[in-house]
């Protein structure tokens, strides 16, 4: 038994030794503690997922800018389909979806810590006009998943700020 509690702790201590965190685990900059999310639309479908994340990494999003309170401007977020392939009689039969985002990130005091950027994802998927429903539904699909990846890509991007 002892033996069995001895491999799990080394197993244990190898993989926080090498880096291994649960996905949705973030290790957000201290300077993050308390952030006002300044975004277009707060009732958007990112936007709540984007504060979500936060929180569950144990972000304290605030509704109003403190006087501790860094802040993560959305500027624009923007989803939208595209055309991708069109058959010989004039039919489109592929779309892809595209997600724009332009954000920054200021600390408490107003200091630029990540200046504006612009990221981008996309999505291609068939559309079959027999099919219009399972089309529609999978296009909705797509737009949640994309959503997601986002939220994780700019999770991830917020994580590799430079220390201070």
């Amino acid at each position: 038994m002892n033996q069995m509690r001895f491999l799990l702790l080394a197993l244990l201590l190898l993989l926080s030794a090498c880096g291994f965190q649960l996905r949705g685990e973030a290790r957000l900059p201290p300077a993050m503690a308390e952030t006002w999310l300044a975004v277009p639309d707060r009732s958007s479908p990112f936007a709540r997922d984007l504060s979500l994340r936060l929180r569950a990494n144990e972000i304290d999003v605030v509704d109003e800018r403190g006087e501790r309170s860094a802040v993560l401007r959305i500027h624009s977020e923007r989803m939208r389909s595209e055309p991708l392939t069109i058959s010989g009689q004039a039919r489109v039969r592929e779309f892809v979806l595209i997600f724009d985002l332009e954000f920054e990130l200021l600390d408490a005091a107003g200091e630029v810590l990540i200046a504006r950027e612009s990221l981008r994802l996309t999505r291609e998927y068939s559309f079959d006009e027999q099919a219009i429903l399972a089309a529609s539904r999978e296009e909705e699909f797509l737009r949640a998943d994309l959503r997601e990846a986002m939220v994780s890509t700019l999770i991830r991007r917020l994580e590799a700020m430079p220390a201070r």
